[in-house]
């Protein structure tokens, strides 16, 4: 199963393809590579302020209505 931490990395990792066209000097798409190692970066700086985003909590199981951000267990 997947961890919320696990689904950030993956949802930052997919946005850094558009890297190039956001980063003013960026001269080269980032390598597949390179996006999940800036993903696994913030993921890792993330759980270093003591995890308040619970990553490391498993993702529910999927409906199958498509995929959708996990409901908070906040109030």
């Amino acid at each position: 199963m997947r961890t919320r931490g696990d689904m950030l990395r993956f949802a930052i990792a997919f946005a850094l393809r558009g890297a190039r066209k956001l980063v003013r000097g960026l001269r080269q798409t980032l390598s597949e590579e390179e996006r999940y190692r800036v993903a696994d970066d913030v993921v890792q700086r993330l759980r270093q302020h003591g995890d308040p985003w619970r990553l490391s909590e498993d993702l529910p199981p999927m409906t199958g209505k498509g995929f959708s951000t996990p409901p908070s267990n906040e109030p």
